[in-house]
């Protein structure tokens, strides 16, 4: 029988490249537009602090397909800013932030935190809607996000195989968040299709 944390890294080594796609459209198209900044920002901060709290949990699935995560958000960051140095030095303060919260504060505190971090998408999810209306090409991947959804959805079954709530919780939120992007992105691809059609 596959045990949980095998089924942790398949997870992880998924979601590893989900921000792949998305640095390297935004490298290939020269411009972020239509991507929000602050919903990588806020998934540098997600994978940070899961890797934290693996760390702490003595979970090596979720330590290092999070660093690896950590790592691959930031190279989307930094395809954005163009500012690599100071790009740097914002990310290592930030990440060093972000792991002290999770080692330092009460536990119930830290899930609370771990599930809302979940909503880091959520200005995506803004962002997305306002470039249906746009009628401009968005950079946002929908590849990526797909393959987002994947590794959720396998980090939902380590949840109930480590029957950890907080994971079975936090994949549930972040499904349905990267589900409304996708579908607003196709939504906005059609009708930037029709567009040019008339």
């Amino acid at each position: 029988m596959i045990s949980a944390e095998v089924v942790g890294f398949i997870a992880g080594s998924i979601g590893v490249f989900f921000g792949l796609p998305q640095a390297l459209r935004v490298r290939k198209l020269g411009h972020g537009r239509g991507v929000s900044l602050v919903s990588w920002t806020l998934q540098f901060a997600v994978a940070i602090s899961w890797a934290t709290y693996g760390f702490d949990a003595k979970s090596p699935a979720i330590l290092m397909t999070n660093l690896v995560a950590a790592v691959v958000n930031a190279s989307v960051i930094m395809a954005i800013l163009s500012n690599n140095a100071k790009s740097i030095l914002f990310l290592t303060i930030y990440s060093a932030t972000w792991a002290t919260l999770v080692l330092v504060l009460p536990s119930a505190f830290v899930a609370t935190m771990l599930v809302a971090l979940n909503f880091a998408q959520s200005p995506q999810i803004v962002k997305s809607f306002h470039n249906i209306g746009a009628g401009k090409d968005s950079a946002v991947s929908i590849t990526a996000l797909s393959v987002s959804c994947f590794s959720i959805l396998i980090w939902f079954i380590y949840g109930f195989m480590a029957q950890d709530s907080l994971i079975k919780v936090s994949a549930s939120v972040a499904l349905s968040i990267n589900t409304v992007i996708i579908a607003l992105e196709i939504i906005g691809k059609r009708k930037r299709a029709l567009a040019k059609i008339h």
